[in-house]
């Protein structure tokens, strides 16, 4: 337990961080452009995937078949969507070629297919030709385009008509539904997935910040003295407590200001003029945004802890930077497993990294927002990862009694254990 007097410190030290940070440019800065920037970047995607929908908008066809041709042809005009126009060379000459080699050149066209088929051939030669090497919208269009023709060519040999072919290649519309609390619920699956990778990033972005500007933040005072002056008046245990506690209640702060403004967007006429209102308008949903604030605090615990400990081992801002990547790694893998967790969030490897305390502030988070877990899972995940910041918190106050006062020499990891003995 606590003694007054300590807890007493460490409350005033935590005020100290908090004002501090509150007040700054920074904070002031970083709470208004974080959603800013989570705006404009999801409308360029959103501008982005509209293009890539739309394919190639002007295209030519090059065929030794004019028949084919035009079946692809049809078939392009027929999509979902069709391009602004096609032009035909069939057959197509070598002056045709180098006249369409130049219009891609000169960005007139994205593209030009050429269709070669020899007599008694079922299937053509089919080539795309464009001007980027990284064209698989225009591969994807031309090849699902050319596929459609042979069908459609191979039904109209076998007797059907044109109104059939039509009536029986017609893309069907695809509703999406999710089972929650034994039921079939209406789901948007673009939508409800672009909310959890937006909060999941944030998630990530957040502890993995503040618990590199906790273990700046020390090195700096290290470094000034400042600490000899604080030691005077609060044990080591109080100040790297009050941080801690102080740079946290920071981050509630902003995540609440953020969370104010997305509620105040999903209840405005802007939301409603898009098409959506409330959470839904967001993709997010409520226990997302109640467990939030649970894995951004418990996460950043456990990191910052992690932080304080190593700050006060380092004795300069450039020893911070290695340090980095031992807070940053088990973070980055995390987010590097999103796409496999968030598809597959009951698998076996998903279950069990969700139960490793150094992964489970993303992980659970993530299978949470996939699909709703067993309730025993998220009770394990969180009671191991809140043992874990017990733990960490505890061997961390023994690193940070002595090595905050340890200058002019990097300590060995078997230096830091001594340290943990001696406190």
């Amino acid at each position: 337990m606590l003694s007054r007097t300590m807890l007493r410190n460490t409350l005033l030290v935590a005020k100290r961080e908090y004002l501090e940070r509150i007040r700054s440019k920074v904070f002031r800065i970083t709470t208004i452009l974080v959603p800013i920037g989570v705006a404009l970047i999801g409308f360029l995607a959103g501008v982005g995937g509209k293009r890539l929908d739309q394919g190639v908008r002007q295209l030519a066809i090059v065929s030794n078949q004019p028949q084919l041709a035009a079946d692809v042809q049809s078939t392009l005009k027929e999509s979902e969507h069709p391009p602004q126009s096609i032009e035909v060379f069939a057959p197509g000459t070598t002056a045709d070629l180098n006249a369409l080699n130049e219009a891609v050149e000169q960005h007139r066209i994205g593209g030009y297919l050429i269709l070669s088929r020899q007599p008694g051939q079922a299937r053509p030669q089919a080539t795309w030709v464009s001007g980027s090497a990284t064209d698989f919208v225009g591969r994807d269009v031309m090849k699902n385009a050319v596929t459609d023709a042979l069908v459609r060519e191979q039904l109209t040999s076998r007797g059907m008509t044109d109104a059939q072919i039509k009536a029986l290649m017609k893309s069907v519309k695809l509703d999406t539904m999710q089972v929650k609390n034994g039921q079939a619920v209406a789901s948007n699956a673009a939508r409800s997935f672009a909310g959890a990778y937006v909060l999941i990033l944030v998630l990530y972005g957040a502890v993995l910040i503040y618990g590199i500007n906790i273990a700046r933040s020390v090195v700096e005072e290290k470094t000034t003295r400042i600490f000899e002056v604080l030691l005077s008046t609060a044990s080591s245990d109080s100040l790297m407590v009050g941080k801690l506690f102080g740079v946290g209640a920071v981050g509630l702060t902003q995540m609440a200001i953020w969370t104010a403004m997305a509620l105040v967007y999903a209840g405005s006429s802007l939301a409603a003029a898009l098409k959506g209102h409330g959470l839904a308008s967001l993709g997010l949903t409520r226990p997302e945004l109640v467990f939030f604030p649970m894995f951004f605090l418990l996460g950043f615990f456990f990191y910052s802890a992690m932080a304080a400990a190593l700050g006060s081992a380092v004795s300069g801002e450039q020893d911070v930077q290695q340090f980095i990547f031992i807070l940053a790694a088990p973070l980055v893998i995390s987010v590097f497993m999103m796409m496999y967790v968030m598809t597959n969030p009951s698998s076996a490897i998903s279950v069990i990294m969700s139960l490793i305390p150094p992964f489970t502030p993303i992980v659970l988070y993530m299978r949470i927002c996939a699909q709703t877990p067993p309730w025993w899972q998220i009770a394990l995940g969180i009671a191991l990862l809140a043992a874990s910041v017990w733990v960490m918190i505890w061997l961390a106050a023994r690193i940070y009694r002595i090595g905050v006062l340890m200058y002019g020499k990097r300590p060995t990891l078997p230096e830091m254990l001594r340290w943990l003995r001696y406190s």
